[in-house]
């Protein structure tokens, strides 16, 4: 992937300079162990856990890598089981829970390695630090992603405090080598295969490969294979998921502290696959991701940024990086490595719809111009009759295909490419057939039931039975919100779209810009006409098909028509506007995220939690999300003109997320993941049941719109 682009400002390297969270470890074990941390290497895989080290989720673990990047994942090394033993005495510092099935009582905590931690340090994008302290020595553990390749860095450093003598280090890897999504049972021990020598290991099952090696320092490896059983995940367990898991380990590594030596330094690397070692150790590694970020921040910070916007504008572009990932584009001749977009950590692929809403917080915020253009290119090469992909199968690859808005934010994300680089003539020749494909399958409509109507020109979409929109939640035959017809947010983009492509084509295309133009103009009117409630003085949140041709609006209050007052080209006046954001906000937002529905309704859910049948009805039934701050900070902007006071307003908007996010050196646990923003939370809160973050712990789109509004907000 491409380098960001120019440096707007020059206070990305002040904003880069203060990296570190470092969490004590008087907070205790179980605030610790909800403080979750995610580290990506640019192919789809990732490093997880948390700050107390314990592993919650199936999802947690010190290696899991792409095979098809940015799909096709696999959980390899779960987790490094570490002691030291010295005059006769052995002291732990790994920590796992355990707990047999349908076992009620709480699990057992071991080894008791959270004991002895002293504190935890993140920095984002670089490493994951433990330090840990006992009986006169101090153990440090830091674990490093290596960018572009399924590598991770394991550097161990032994500090003595008095006259102990020699002492032994034994590093123990705990390994699953399954789809990610799975989970592990001793029954398959049979599957493994085993290949050492004194130095490293290889490690094979179903056709994925693991191999550990030492790096720095005096380490050699002994084969000794056990099988560590009913490994338990709280987090798994709390969603109604299976939550028992057997890892397997082919053995352990040892280093040596000689009895004349003050400190000493392992490292231990693992790799999937064909991959050598690189021909750098943990410590380069680190530079060059410091490096990289620093590189980011100065790209993203504009001239003038207030001090404390510019540290969090630095903070955000770090956090954007983790979700921008390689694809390889088989549309492409010959065969080329696009860019993708990573939806959220741990577990979603790559998606259209989140895709395209995130590239202009993701990369045009970020200068990362030439990255935008290709994850354009190689997204339209997938479309199919006018529609970009919903989503990429995370096993195979392949395309799916249900969706109405992809394609429009395909449009919509085109077009400010184009605004932010002015290069016009590579807008044309790179991205205009794809979008002008997109508004004429619309026109004359496509699968899934897209087509415009042909008398009032909005577009309908869908049945009762699908899920087009991005309130897309449906399990067990369930579609909880079905949305079928003509949804609002569906014709905002619609018509933002037609608009967009009218101002972005060349004198030379007179003719198409008066079709696109007039076509507007008529859609404009419906829009205004259709969907303007006058007695709540907001906006229908659907138009559902009835017998014969009758419309019935839908008046629920939802947050879907914020985007008619926030996209660039809205139909609705500025009065209207404002009553839509007056209606949002006094009905639907809460401190971290805009609610899905008014609490006044009887369908509201206001705590996003249980099974996951529980929580996908919650989803968007009262559950806020983050992401919507951004169209509604904006849509605030807009609608005040960019006005002083309008910034203003619109910066406290998005202040509790961002607080969330922000640097320091100090921080308490608040059960997130470090440096990042939840996918969703609850949508009720109080004293004494605050909003808990919930679903995926880190997402792209969260992110990517606290960064596009705050850069907005700034420059």
């Amino acid at each position: 992937m491409g380098r960001p682009g120019k440096k707007e400002g020059g206070r990305g390297a002040e904003a880069c300079r203060t990296l570190t969270h470092s969490y004590d470890a008087s907070q205790g074990y179980a605030a610790l162990r909800g403080q979750e941390w995610v580290l990506s290497n640019g192919l789809g895989g990732f490093a997880m856990g948390t700050a107390a080290g314990v592993p919650t989720r199936r999802y947690h673990a010190m290696l899991i890598g792409a095979t098809k990047p940015p799909v096709g994942r696999v959980a390899a090394l779960n987790a490094m089981v570490e002691r030291v033993e010295f005059s006769q005495r052995v002291v732990e510092f790994a920590t796992l829970e355990f707990k047999k099935e349908n076992d009620r009582s709480e699990p057992v905590v071991h080894p008791d390695g959270i004991s002895r931690l002293c504190r935890f340090e993140f920095e984002q994008g670089v490493l994951a630090r433990w330090v840990y302290g006992a009986e006169g020595l101090e153990f440090t553990r830091e674990l490093v992603l290596y960018a572009g390749m399924s590598r991770v860095g394991l550097r161990y450093t032994l500090r003595r405090a008095g006259a102990l003598g020699p002492m032994k280090l034994t590093v123990r890897p705990l390994l699953s080598l399954r789809d990610f999504h799975g989970l592990l049972s001793r029954a398959w021990a049979g599957t493994f295969a085993v290949s050492a020598s004194k130095r490293d290991v290889e490690v094979g099952r179903n056709g994925h490969r693991l191999g550990m090696k030492v790096g720095a320092g005096a380490v050699g490896f002994v084969h000794d294979e056990q099988w560590w059983n009913d490994c338990f995940y709280r987090e798994d367990s709390a969603r109604g998921q299976d939550c028992i898991e057997d890892l397997f380990s082919p053995g352990h590594f040892e280093g040596v502290l000689a009895a004349e030596q003050d400190a000493a330094v392992f490292e231990i690397a693992a790799c999937m696959g064909d991959g050598e070692a690189p021909e750098h150790g943990v410590e380069l590694e680190m530079a060059t991701r410091r490096a990289r970020g620093a590189a980011l921040a100065a790209a993203t910070v504009p001239v003038g940024a207030a001090e404390g916007d510019a540290q969090v504008l630095g903070a955000l572009a770090r956090s954007a990086d983790a979700f921008v990932v390689a694809r390889q584009d088989r549309g492409a001749e010959p065969v080329q490595t696009g860019v993708s977009t990573i939806a959220g950590y741990p577990w979603f692929s790559d998606w259209g719809r989140d895709t395209f809403i995130s590239l202009p917080g993701l990369l045009l915020a970020t200068g990362r111009f030439d990255d935008a253009a290709r994850e354009l290119e190689g997204f339209a090469r997938a479309r199919r009759n006018g529609i970009i992909p919903n989503v990429f199968n995370d096993q195979t690859g392949e395309p799916e295909f249900n969706t109405a808005d992809a394609s429009l934010w395909f449009v919509h994300a085109a077009c400010r490419w184009l605004e932010a680089t002015g290069d016009r003539a590579g807008f044309e020749s790179r991205f205009l057939e794809s979008c002008l494909d997109v508004v004429q399958s619309y026109r004359r409509g496509t699968d899934f039931n897209i087509a415009m109507d042909p008398i009032d020109k909005l577009i309908t979409a869908g049945t009762g039975a699908t899920q087009l929109t991005w309130m897309d939640a449906q399990r067990d035959g369930v579609t909880f919100t079905p949305r079928h017809g003509k949804a609002v947010e569906i014709n905002a983009l619609w018509y933002n779209a037609l608009r967009s492509l009218a101002g972005a084509l060349s004198k030379q295309r007179g003719t198409m810009t008066a079709d696109l133009s007039d076509l507007a103009g008529a859609v404009g009117r419906s829009f205004a006409a259709k969907f303007w409630n006058a007695k709540d003085r907001c906006l229908f949140d659907v138009l559902t098909p009835g017998e014969p041709t009758g419309w019935t609006p839908d008046a629920s209050v939802r947050p879907n028509q914020v985007f008619a007052a926030s996209l660039p080209h809205s139909a609705l006046s500025i009065e209207q506007r404002r009553a839509v954001i007056a209606c949002v906000t006094s009905r639907l937002l809460t401190p971290m995220g805009v609610r899905t529905l008014d609490p006044a309704d009887p369908r509201y859910r206001g705590r996003y939690e249980g099974t996951l049948f529980e929580r996908d009805s919650a989803y968007h039934q009262g559950t806020a999300w983050p992401w919507l701050l951004g169209p509604l900070a904006e849509a605030v902007l807009r609608a005040g003109e960019f006005s002083a006071a309008s910034r203003v307003e619109a910066r406290s908007l998005l202040e509790p997320v961002l607080h969330r996010i922000a640097p320091g050196p100090a921080r308490a646990a608040n059960g997130t993941c470090i440096g990042q923003i939840a996918e969703v939370y609850d949508g009720d809160w109080s004293e004494d049941q605050p909003q808990r973050a919930g679903g995926c712990p880190a997402q792209a789109w969260s992110i990517a719109e606290a960064l596009r509004v705050l850069k907005m907000i700034c420059a």
